[in-house]
C-alpha cells in the first residue's frame, strides 16, 4: 500500500512538472509568434523602402541624362511628375503606418 502511495505521489509531482514545462513552452511559443509578426512587419517596411529607393534611382538616372535646350523642359516636366508620384506614395505609406 505504501508503494502505491509513493507511486501516486511520484505521478503527481511529475504531472505538475509537466504542466509547468508546458506553461513555459507555451509562453516561449507566444513570444516567438510575436517576434515573427514584428519581423514580418519590418520586412514589409524594408521592401517598401527598397521600392522607394529604386524609384529615386530611376529619377536620378533620368536627371543625369537631361539634355540642355528645348528637350530639357520636357525632361523637367517628367521629373516633376515622377517626384509628385513619389511624394504621393510616401504620404500614403506614412498614413498607413500610423
Amino acid at each position: 500500500m505504501e508503494d502505491l502511495s509513493n507511486l501516486v505521489k511520484g505521478l503527481d509531482i511529475k504531472s505538475r512538472q509537466l504542466a509547468l514545462r508546458y506553461k513555459k513552452l507555451n509562453e516561449n511559443f507566444n513570444q516567438l509568434q510575436k517576434k515573427q509578426t514584428e519581423t514580418e512587419s519590418s520586412i514589409t517596411l524594408h521592401k517598401q523602402t527598397i521600392v522607394e529607393l529604386e524609384k529615386q534611382i530611376q529619377i536620378l538616372t533620368i536627371a543625369k541624362s537631361i539634355p540642355t535646350g528645348k528637350e530639357s523642359s520636357k525632361a523637367k516636366k517628367k521629373i516633376n511628375e515622377l517626384l509628385r508620384e513619389l511624394d504621393t506614395c510616401i504620404d500614403l505609406l506614412n498614413n498607413k503606418t500610423i
